[in-house]
């Protein structure tokens, strides 16, 4: 009987070893992740909320979520704090919580990712990983969607069953990129996502500076509430920029500032009179902010080759630390590391970004010559390089 156990207890350490294996892993990863998307697949219509924590240098760790939903037939919706998109059939719209009276439409060919980048950009909103699931993309495209904008190309890594602090059982899939790891924490039964962690060093962070994201999926197979979209007595716009926030009303007169430098001189937006300005509101914690940064020097790049009467100055608002020098030494490091040539201002008390009325980060102002409101952009936006050119461009020659 002993020798009978001490056999099947080998047959089943060795079928345990194969599991563990590197290969089996990852073969058992990818079955997972298989059935999941045929889970999502199957169903006519799901209503989920992705809740999250982003933990980096200096960040307030505030829950943020993006609601998101399909179905039943080709309606999708996907919204956070700021921006909502819904595709209904044909017909693509995106709206923004602070802009009541525009909207933007585009065609819609089924591709919700496709076209939430073309018209919404890389930036708050993100194509969900069921949603993709659900439409039927490829193995490859649905695993690039767990990317969320901040990792390189994934691979799969590795699969465990684990016990989560709720008591529940996962079937956890990890994935490696070069620049970071990502988990996924699959429920067993319903084969939906219930959670997700991951750790990235975003394009342009400083050297050994991570960004940590712990989540939470809470998934629905609902067809409440309906998604819908009822223009009103809103008017439709071609792009993300024409969605222009009453935070700041164009033309108005921008509110005066008095700002040091990172070599302690003082810039004074009454003195920039004769010259249009291009303010870019920043934080060391932001994460879009960075890539926002590096598409702002190469505008002050290109200003410098053209020898064009415009000043452009990163801002550095909201910035978290104990004390005024914690901060300063933070941002110091920070621009030093990222080898910006770029005018940079301390709005140490953040009085000038309150001034112009909190706008989120990061926030884009154009300042005409005169000294009024030209244009404002909250966020990341497509072609945003290009389309702050062709605007500098169109300040000049209008002559504001």
């Amino acid at each position: 009987m002993r020798g009978i156990f001490v056999a099947v207890l080998t047959a089943a350490m060795a079928i345990i070893a194969v599991e563990a294996g590197p290969q089996g892993k990852v073969e058992r990863a990818r079955e997972i992740l298989e059935t999941s998307a045929q889970a999502y697949k199957n169903v006519e219509a799901l209503r989920d909320t992705l809740s999250y924590v982003v933990n980096a240098p200096g960040s307030e760790q505030e829950t943020k979520t993006q609601e998101y939903g399909f179905g039943p037939g080709r309606r999708v919706f996907i919204k956070n704090a700021l921006l909502e998109a819904v595709a209904l059939d044909k017909t693509f719209y995106l709206t923004q919580s602070d802009v009541p009276d525009k909207y933007v439409s585009a065609s819609y060919d089924r591709d919700f990712g496709s076209i939430l980048r073309n018209v919404a950009g890389a930036g708050s909103l993100f194509e969900p990983p069921p949603l993709a699931m659900h439409e039927g993309k490829s193995f490859d495209a649905c695993v690039d969607t767990f990317r969320f904008n901040l990792l390189e190309p994934l691979r799969i890594d590795g699969y465990r069953r684990v016990t989560g602090d709720d008591k529940k059982a996962y079937d956890e899939v990890h994935f490696a990129a070069s620049n970071g790891e990502l988990a996924v924490g699959i429920n067993p039964e319903t084969h939906f996502l219930e959670r997700i962690t991951f750790q990235v060093k975003p394009p342009g962070a400083p050297e050994g500076l991570l960004v940590r994201v712990n989540g939470t999926f809470s998934p629905r197979a609902s067809v409440e509430p309906p998604i819908t979209f009822a223009a009103g007595s809103r008017s439709v716009v071609n792009n993300l920029t024409e969605l222009a926030s009453k935070r700041l009303a164009l033309g108005s007169p921008a509110p005066d500032f008095a700002l040091e430098t990172l070599d302690g001189k003082k810039i004074a937006l009454q003195d920039l009179r004769g010259s249009v300005v291009l303010v870019d509101f920043w934080a060391t914690w932001c994460v879009p902010c960075w890539k926002a940064l590096k598409e702002t020097q190469a505008i002050a790049d290109w200003v410098s080759a053209e020898k064009l009467p415009i000043k452009v100055f990163a801002v550095n608002t909201l910035e978290q630390g104990n004390n005024a020098k914690e901060k300063s030494q933070r941002v110091a490091a920070f621009w030093q590391s990222q080898r910006f040539t770029m005018p940079m201002l301390f709005d140490s008390n953040s009085e000038m970004f309150k001034a112009y009325a909190s706008p989120g980060l990061p926030s884009l102002v154009l300042i005409s010559q005169t000294g009024t409101i030209l244009r404002y952009h909250e966020g990341l936006f497509p072609e945003m390089g290009e389309t702050l050119k062709r605007e500098l461009r169109e300040s000049r020659t209008n002559g504001k």
